[in-house]
């Protein structure tokens, strides 16, 4: 059976985190990470909090792990992060191609599938219209 410590760092290197970036995105100092993970001190209310969002999980599971990780949050900040992380460093043409196919599938999930290639009002770029 897991310790609070360990189903944190597990979850985390799941999630292709390093501890300053659960810093960036919670406050959490790396060191104060450190002393979790490593059994030594338990998260504060607040910050169990901030874990289970950017953890994607719930406080019960990082608590239990009882709770199943499939109630998870369903798109946590961490996912939002690194779509625009690796959005922004893609060319404008990749940029657009991603855009592109983004709004096929979110119409597709609207049922409309009648999206199409036309230009941008800037003449550059293209972009989907119905």
């Amino acid at each position: 059976m897991c310790s609070i410590g360990e189903r944190i760092k597990n979850r985390r290197k799941e999630l292709g985190l390093t501890q300053p970036r659960i810093k960036e995105l919670t406050g959490i100092s790396s060191g104060t990470m450190s002393d979790i993970e490593n059994g030594k001190t338990l998260p504060a209310a607040p910050s169990l909090i901030k874990l289970s969002q950017v953890l994607a999980c719930t406080i019960d599971w990082i608590l239990t792990g009882d709770s199943p990780i499939s109630e998870q949050i369903s798109l946590s900040d961490v996912r939002e992060d690194e779509l625009v992380s690796c959005f922004q460093k893609m060319s404008k043409e990749d940029q657009e191609e991603l855009l592109v196919i983004a709004r096929m599938k979110a119409d597709k999930g609207k049922g409309t599938n009648n999206a199409k290639l036309s230009p941008s009002e800037d003449g550059d770029l293209p972009s989907i219209t119905a």
